[in-house]
């Protein structure tokens, strides 16, 4: 049986939060190792390549939010339209 849009909606916002929460320990994590490679006075190319991957971890916090912020909108918006037989308790949640 194939997923109802409800539940592919659900599901991509499910998956988005949880992407979110990864890139924000990833920036967390990747600041802590570039700060104790400063402090061990690190090859500068090793440094610089970490600040780098350091840098697009941050620039993928503010893009997945937005992608949240829009996923929610068209559930929202899905739901004021959805006449089906599903439980939508799940993607209420989701919302709150």
């Amino acid at each position: 049986m194939s997923p109802t849009p409800l539940q592919i909606k659900i599901n991509a916002l499910k998956r988005l939060i949880k992407e979110e929460s990864l890139y924000k320990q990833e920036v967390q994590e990747q600041e802590e190792y570039v700060n104790q490679m400063r402090s061990n006075k690190a090859d500068e190319y090793e440094l610089k390549k970490q600040v780098e991957v350091l840098e697009e971890a941050k620039r993928m916090v503010p893009e997945v939010t937005k992608k949240i912020s829009q996923h929610r909108e068209a559930l929202r918006v899905f739901l004021d339209t959805y006449k089906g037989e599903e439980d939508v308790a799940a993607a209420k949640e989701l919302l709150a």
